[in-house]
């Protein structure tokens, strides 16, 4: 990333110095670029889900820079190759493919996406290069035991959410909204479902929708005629948005509270909702502001080099980077694709920007805690 090419380099050395000089530099480069690690990272910078994506691959480059500034591993800096595989689960396979066997990449991140992972992981498992993918589900765990992963199960944070739900309001009855066109997003409403009905709460509907839905006054008429107190919303912020917006707008009663799922915690979902969104409540990894030293480094960090906040998919894709780095870090200087897999399972409390702040696994397994979250003043803060 970033580096000047061979014929570049050529014609500055051509410029100041004798042929001779020019052959030796060409070799000293040649074995400076051999000592690069190659990691490359597929995500959906452009596209349907590029709103998560592009925020993963520059939280991954910030990382990177960082961790290279500050020596790499025993001096070998990490070569991050960077692609955009546009939401689209073919170019995803096409990338893989270019990663194993072109980059030769000793480490894969990503992709965004779970329908992507799923799409690709048996072809990391075939050619034995280990990944670290974003997708919570342990379904691309299945595929062989170079799919590593990053983030937890979606039974950590929705039966959290569940819980506080049950304990902190008078919330008991709800209706589920998700989007059904998304498996990720289908998990998240089957596991909140279990854990508040296993907790007491009933469900009295579940409405579906897709991910190209804007119209949603007749969903909203139709819940503002239900006896219900809670509505939970599982689908990409600026979908959510556009339901909150509207079931307000169709008169559902303020003491209807809308729960969500982490997938609505973006200031699109603040920006678009407006006031609509006060008094949210939603479960996320994250939240700026946190008095946590790696935390006010990295807020800091990305709103100097950015000029925005950062939001739950940009803390997301810091803390996989970390765990990368640190599996690399573990694997030693010159690492293999083994070393690396084996450098990943030896892992234990990486500090992250995410959840309670440590990153841990028990095979393959990850866990590192949730926040629940509520809306207040057109922010997200921890709820109490």
């Amino acid at each position: 990333m970033g580096r000047v090419s061979f014929g570049q380099e050529r014609e500055q050395w051509g410029r100041k110095r004798a042929p001779g000089e020019f052959a030796q530099a060409l070799l000293a480069c040649t074995a400076s670029h051999a000592q690069d690690i190659p990691v490359a990272s597929i995500q959906s910078v452009t596209g349907a889900v590029a709103f998560a994506g592009a925020h993963y691959q520059k939280a991954i480059r910030l990382a990177v820079d960082e961790f290279n500034q500050q020596g790499g591993v025993a001096g070998q800096k990490i070569n991050l190759i960077e692609h955009d595989n546009a939401s689209d689960k073919g170019q995803a396979i096409n990338l893989a493919n270019q990663a194993i066997d072109r980059d030769r990449a000793l480490l894969v991140l990503g992709p965004t996406t779970t329908a992507d992972t799923l799409a690709v992981a048996p072809l990391f498992n075939e050619k034995r290069v280990p990944f670290i993918g974003f997708a919570g589900s342990d379904a691309i765990l299945r595929a062989g035991p170079w799919s590593l992963k990053f983030r937890q199960g979606t039974d950590v944070d929705g039966p959290q959410l569940a819980r506080y739900v049950l304990e902190k309001t008078p919330s008991r009855k709800l209706a589920l909204v998700f989007d059904r066109s998304n498996e990720a997003l289908i998990e998240f409403k089957n596991v909140f479902r279990d854990a508040f009905k296993a907790g007491g709460g009933s469900v009295v509907t579940e409405e579906a929708v897709v991910s190209g839905d804007s119209n949603f006054l007749p969903l909203a008429t139709k819940l503002k005629s239900m006896d219900v107190d809670a509505v939970y919303l599982t689908s990409y912020a600026e979908q959510s948005a556009n339901i909150v917006r509207q079931l307000r707008q169709a008169g559902l009663p303020e003491k209807v509270r809308i729960i969500g799922s982490l997938a609505i915690v973006s200031p699109k979902f603040l920006s678009i909702a407006g006031k609509a969104a006060e008094g949210v409540i939603a479960v996320s990894d994250y939240v700026p502001g946190m008095e946590r030293p790696l935390n006010k480094a990295f807020d800091a960090a990305w709103q100097a080099r950015y000029k925005t906040e950062p939001d739950s998919y940009a803390a997301t894709g810091y803390s996989l980077a970390k765990v990368a780095l640190a599996a690399l870090e573990e694997a030693g200087p010159d690492p293999t694709r083994e070393k690396v897999r084996e450098a990943y399972m030896r892992l234990k409390e990486v500090p992250v920007v995410v959840g309670n702040g440590v990153w841990s696994h028990t095979d393959r397994h990850p866990r590192y805690g949730a926040l629940v979250l509520t809306v207040r003043d057109g922010k997200f803060a921890i709820a109490p």
